[in-house]
């Protein structure tokens, strides 16, 4: 993770302060279209890089001493075909020289190579948590999003969810989103998937939460292969503190390359008979097939408190293992945040769901990191690099 700083003329800023929130790992400090405002907030809390339009360096020839004495990485971005502005960019000592006919594309790759990481950080590989069920209709994908979406509220990190129901899958539309690209485009016509890729396919839909869709047709599945699951994860995990996949129902070589590589199997049941059944057979499948040991494989209860005459301590009974979670039943709120396009824990953050599920992924981010988050409050009266959250030493 590094912190990225912008100065830049009004109408271009605003493009580049949108596209920085959408590379992974780049959390942005602030921005501004004057080099010295600039230069003053960035000497409180030395960003990871400094992103500089050299149509300011061109306004402020007298701050160029200045920025050569700065304690970080400078990135100049100018037109290729100006001379001046090379010359300039090496006038002030950048690090590296952006141009901007192709800025858009160039831009992750650049800034990934010359910011200076967080200090103190030690690279982890986040966490990967497959949410699955062996029957439909059980809310999977409303986990999927809203808890994608609570653990990047909670642990301040970045989060990808990936939807791995890869004929049917809805996470895209229940966060609103029609993507120009999905799974499919990233491994047509490849064998092999790079950081670079993955990076280009993912979609940006709320503060550090990152989609990789389904493909937008189904027989464009039938592309798609185990091992290119596995290299996406194993990419994503790179990159994100958390990663969640989002299954179809059933054992297809997607599904167990998912299993096997998750640190965390949330197994989605609801309290009715022909849901525990399936589930209870798909935990012996776990357990006796695949032989996974039983703290990988977790019980997230759906519906809990609905009338169904099965009760909470029946359930555990019947599947012999503990329900980890409870997610109260919730009335409209869910398909109506549904119908609507917005993630339920967005439209409608009090509903009862949307508290459990940012319980949850509390829990799982204590559970992770292995301390309590500051209340939001109290974080913003810290300088704002003691506000980030960093992977665990």
């Amino acid at each position: 993770m590094f912190t990225v700083y912008v100065a830049s003329e009004e109408g271009l800023r605003t493009q580049i302060v949108e596209h920085v929130k959408n590379i992974p790992g780049a959390v942005l400090t602030g921005s501004s279209t004057e080099l010295r405002q600039a230069l003053e907030e960035c000497a409180a809390e030395n960003p990871g890089v400094l992103l500089v339009d050299d149509t300011l360096l061109t306004q402020n020839v007298g701050l160029y001493e200045q920025i050569t004495r700065v304690p970080y990485p400078v990135v100049v971005m100018a037109s290729p075909a100006d001379a001046e502005a090379a010359r300039r960019a090496l006038t002030i000592r950048a690090k590296d020289f952006i141009s901007l006919d192709t800025w858009t594309h160039d831009l992750p790759a650049i800034l990934s190579r010359t910011a200076t990481p967080l200090e103190g950080e030690v690279h982890r590989d986040g966490r990967v948590f497959v949410v699955f069920s062996s029957k439909g209709g059980v809310g999977k994908t409303t986990l999927s999003v809203n808890l994608g979406i609570a653990l990047a509220k909670a642990s301040r990190q970045p989060v990808a969810i990936l939807d791995l129901d890869i004929q049917f899958g809805d996470v895209a539309p229940m966060v609103g989103d029609a993507p120009l690209v999905t799974l499919y485009d990233l491994v047509k016509g490849t064998r092999h998937v790079d950081q670079d890729m993955v990076k280009r396919t993912l979609k940006r839909v709320a503060n550090n939460v990152y989609i990789l869709a389904a493909p937008n047709n189904p027989e464009e599945a039938d592309d798609i292969r185990a091992d290119h699951i596995v290299q996406i994860l194993q990419l994503l995990r790179e990159t994100h503190s958390y990663v969640i996949v989002d299954t179809a129902p059933g054992y297809t070589d997607m599904n167990v390359a998912a299993f096997d590589f998750a640190d965390t199997i949330l197994t989605v049941c609801t309290p009715d008979v022909v849901t525990l059944r399936t589930v209870g057979q798909a935990l012996q499948v776990f357990y006796e097939g695949f032989h996974y040991s039983r703290d990988k494989v977790r019980i997230v209860l759906n519906r809990s408190g609905s009338k169904t005459g099965v009760e909470t301590i029946d359930i555990a009974q019947v599947l012999q293992s503990p329900v980890s979670y409870q997610l109260p039943s919730d009335g409209s709120y869910p398909v109506r945040a549904a119908n609507e396009g917005a993630p339920l824990i967005v439209q409608f953050p009090d509903s009862l769901l949307s508290r459990a599920v940012q319980h949850m992924a509390a829990q799982l981010v204590q559970e992770t990191e292995g301390r309590q988050r500051s209340t939001p409050k109290k974080l913003s009266k810290l300088p704002f690099l003691a506000r980030l959250r960093r992977k665990p030493q």
